[in-house]
């Protein structure tokens, strides 16, 4: 190991620098003028004690890593002072008063902690657990801003101007109410004192403050709700409005999905649509009657959809000819739709010598129908 002269920025201020000197091994040359370096050089353990005692002598709080060294209690058995080797000539005291219960119970002496060091101007310097607890769980959800494999567990505290303040593990973070479903809410203190889920999307500079969003949750899980209702496509479902218009009904189902009953999908039963007493939040059963894709979903009050392959057996016997539509030529065949929702390959083999063309109707003979798999294996009458 050899020791270098590194001149490193200390603050946001580019002209708040310091030289230090650092151990590295041979060969190796360490340049810095990143803000807060000092930080950093500690994480990679290339920080030497005197600049840890520079870091506390100039009184700002930062984290860093300690050892119990002394317990000492009061007459009835309870924790009076607890000091901490921090690593550096001075020793921190944690206010043990301040600290939650289950963790006064978890000190001992020789125990390696994290805590948050806290310098005075006369010279004291003060260490807090839980404060160096809160601090990383604040990074953890900081360094999760725009990952959207990492949501956390919240509660929603209070509705405030513009949305919530959400509490995530004891961090307060701010939810803006346009981001606390998939559709604008219609009742928005039905949500204070609920637990959600919610990521992280962007930290305010401003309000020094996280914000997050549940929508950004709910839209990672459409794509397997959307899975799901194509294996349940037949079920009545159970959702809610979130609006109405010209065209028809909104409505919000299986939490994350939201889909469109047109105007001739709603019930016979109802009063004209132009007159209906109809708003945001009234539960609406329907089925789906189509899924275009992830964001178009088409809902009717109408009755489950008809699945023209339940019939397909009894309507397609084996050696029946019907006559059919070329949707589409491949080098393996060619795909004949026999209706809406039921289409056969015709294989290449059988089609030797034969001239055919896409949106031709040709006659086929009917070989076999797999309902179950929705297959049906066919040849040219």
């Amino acid at each position: 190991m050899i020791e270098q002269e590194v001149t490193i920025q200390k603050s946001d201020d580019p002209f708040d620098t310091e030289t230090i000197t650092v151990k590295l091994p041979k060969g190796v040359k360490l340049m810095s003028n990143e803000p807060y370096a000092i930080e950093m050089l500690e994480e990679y353990g290339i920080i030497n004690d005197y600049e840890k005692d520079q870091r506390v002598h100039e009184g700002y709080e930062h984290l860093t890593k300690g050892k119990v060294t002394y317990i000492s209690k009061n007459g009835d058995g309870s924790l009076k002072e607890v000091l901490v080797d921090i690593g550096s000539k001075y020793t921190a005291y944690i206010n043990i008063q301040k600290e939650p219960q289950e963790i006064q119970d978890a000190l001992s002496i020789g125990l390696n902690i994290d805590v948050k060091v806290k310098p005075k101007r006369n010279g004291e310097v003060s260490a807090s657990i839980s404060d160096a607890i809160e601090e990383c769980k604040r990074q953890e959800i900081l360094e999760a801003i725009n990952n959207k494999s990492l949501a956390f567990t919240a509660t929603v505290k209070d509705l405030i101007h513009g949305g919530y303040w959400v509490d995530i593990s004891g961090i307060q973070t701010f939810m803006p109410g346009s981001l606390a479903g998939m559709n604008k809410l219609h009742n928005f203190e039905s949500l204070v004192g609920k637990t959600i889920i919610v990521m992280p999307i962007t930290y305010s500079k401003e309000k020094s403050t996280i914000v997050v969003s549940c929508r950004e949750y709910l839209q990672t899980k459409v794509p397997q709700a959307i899975d799901d209702l194509r294996e349940n496509v037949k079920e009545k479902i159970t959702g809610f409005v979130t609006g109405t218009t010209a065209f028809g009904v909104f409505a919000e189902f299986n939490e994350c999905l939201t889909g469109l009953i047109p105007k001739g999908e709603l019930v016979n039963s109802l009063p004209d649509f132009n007159e209906r007493d109809i708003k945001a939040g009234d539960n609406i059963d329907f089925w789906v009657k189509d899924i275009i894709s992830n964001k178009k979903i088409i809902l009717t009050q109408t009755g489950p959809p008809i699945d023209p392959w339940d019939t397909a057996s009894e309507k397609y016997p084996p050696f029946s000819e019907v006559e059919g539509k070329i949707t589409k030529i491949t080098n393996y065949g060619a795909f004949v739709q026999l209706e809406k929702g039921i289409s056969g390959l015709i294989h290449k083999t059988q089609l030797k010598g034969v001239e055919i063309s896409k949106g031709q109707i040709i006659k086929v003979r009917i070989k076999g129908v797999n309902a179950v798999e929705k297959k049906v294996s066919m040849a040219l009458a």
